[in-house]
């Protein structure tokens, strides 16, 4: 069988210092705050038997009612803690303050989660793994803050309207990115990122329905690293759905790694201190160079938009794969931030984004948080002309300033940007 390039998990334990970080506390927020959302939707899904319906995103949909009462949790556990903070976020709440029954609906969800929100939380180090309180001798921390009545609960949600992440310390979400594919029961990603001055600094995106044995994957690639060789790779599909666990989620901080832990939902009875009471043990992620043997490679695993459901110029990514001799459209996934999760994963190796002309822009929050967890494995995200993507655009990146993206796993990076460009050169001289 041949091999695959090279990645493997590490256990963030042999590492960890606690409190040594500049942004421990940011990433245990964060990943405190992802964790409330995820458990949250995951029960609104729960609730309609893990499928919305065939539905639009609705004024009065479940995954409408659930994207508010996410970011209103989300931002309001960071805001309470980081008063100075600005927020950009998918929602405002304006559709909430002229629809009375939405308005309700969305906030009886909120008081719902609050009312289950763990009251004490284990202190964890800066990787965000938990620790023992007895053993960290730190205090128990404050149960996450939700808003107190409706008009909080809207000027919560309208602190997602900020327009400039240039400067500052700025938190971007998307508390359900992959509207579509969680109306059917299938992935999404509950997302989070701390930018300061433009710049990622904490990413932490929630996988509620990605269904990973994340032991017996962290296993088998230290298995496979110390045989020389790489394991099958993983699958990921829209379908293959954790339907009786909580998913996955992967965080990383600037310079100290991407971590994969399961998501735990702690019984009433559990002890908040216990380290396995919201988290699995974190491992962490590193893409490693292939072994020197390119005839033993298996060909480049491309991550895919849902065939003929975007703006995006897929015959273009198609020819793209086909001069790298590469798997197109390999893994499909609605959902830009689940992109991201699947190249940290190991579970594609690529992923473009080619836009038929540079007028065409995309969002902040389909990003932010998924770039830096896949650049802290090791990957490489810049533009078609080798630039790094200016996050401190506001909510929109524009093709003038970045025109287009590549991702890729590192050791294939040169091959697929002149690949690209060689696509783009074709379409310039009319020969596509």
């Amino acid at each position: 069988m041949p091999n695959r390039t090279s990645d493997s998990i590490q256990p963030s334990a042999a590492d960890s210092t606690p409190g040594t970080s500049p942004h421990a506390a940011d990433l245990r927020l964060a990943l405190r705050a992802v964790h409330r959302a995820s458990l949250l939707t995951k029960a609104v899904l729960r609730s309609l038997n893990n499928s919305v319906g065939a539905e639009s995103k609705a004024d009065d949909s479940p995954v409408t009612i659930a994207d508010f009462a996410a970011q209103a949790l989300i931002i309001a556990a960071i805001h309470a803690v980081y008063p100075n903070d600005s927020f950009v976020g998918e929602e405002s709440a304006e559709a909430l303050r002229s629809n009375e029954k939405l308005r309700e609906s969305v906030w009886g969800l909120v008081q719902q989660a609050g009312a289950a929100s763990p009251h004490i939380l284990s202190w964890c180090d800066e990787k965000g793994e938990y620790v023992d309180a007895a053993m960290s001798q730190m205090d128990s921390e404050s149960p996450l803050a939700t808003p107190k009545s409706v008009d909080e609960m809207l000027d919560i949600i309208d602190l997602g309207t900020g327009a400039s992440t240039r400067a500052g310390r700025v938190w971007v979400l998307d508390p359900i990115d992959g509207t579509a594919t969680f109306m059917q029961g299938q992935q999404y990603a509950v997302c989070l990122c701390l930018l300061e001055d433009g710049v990622q600094k904490v990413g932490v995106i929630g996988c509620p329905n990605l269904k990973i044995d994340v032991e017996k994957y962290a296993s088998d690639r230290e298995d496979a690293k110390a045989e020389g060789i790489m394991p099958p790779r993983l699958e990921i599909h829209e379908d293959l759905v954790d339907k009786t666990g909580f998913g996955v989620v992967i965080s990383a901080v600037k310079g100290q790694g991407t971590y994969i832990r399961s998501m735990l939902s702690p019984s009433p009875s559990a002890f908040p201190s216990a380290s396995s009471a919201y988290f699995g043990t974190a491992h962490r992620i590193i893409h490693s160079p292939p072994p020197v043997q390119p005839q033993t490679q298996t060909p480049l695993h491309f991550v895919e938009t849902t065939l003929g459901k975007t703006s995006l110029s897929q015959p273009e990514h198609s020819s793209t794969a086909s001069l790298l001799s590469a798997v197109w459209p390999g893994t499909i996934l609605w959902s830009s931030q689940m992109k991201y999760a699947a190249l940290a994963l190991g579970a594609a190796d690529v992923t473009l984004r080619m836009p038929k002309t540079k007028e065409r822009y995309t969002f902040i929050w389909d990003h932010a948080g998924g770039q830096i967890i896949f650049q802290e494995t090791g990957g490489i995200v810049r533009d078609f002309w080798d630039g790094e993507i200016d996050l401190g655009q506001g909510r929109r990146i524009m093709g003038e300033r970045n025109y287009g993206m590549v991702a890729s796993v590192p050791w294939a990076w040169e091959r697929v940007l002149e690949a690209t460009r060689e696509v783009l050169e074709r379409r310039t001289e009319g020969r596509l």
